[in-house]
């Protein structure tokens, strides 16, 4: 239940400040929570990506496809 005492305070402390100092706030929260998502995502690897599109090979003869290619 302290936590809502907290929250419920912090609201009220903001409800205190003017507009502009409000919406100074929310832009600094909503900064705040983005930069938290974009460090939360894991990158990729190079190793996750093997097999990816491997569907669309799966009916074609990869040596007729090379000789086809060669022969532009």
């Amino acid at each position: 239940m302290a936590h809502t005492a907290d929250i419920n305070e912090i609201l009220y402390q903001v409800k205190q400040l003017d507009k502009e100092d409000q919406l100074s706030l929310l832009e600094k929260i909503v900064s705040l929570l983005k930069k938290e998502e974009a460090q939360a995502q894991h990158p990729v690897t190079i190793s996750s990506l093997a097999g990816l599109g491997a569907e669309i090979w799966r009916n074609i003869d990869i040596d007729q496809y090379l000789e086809n290619e060669r022969q532009w």
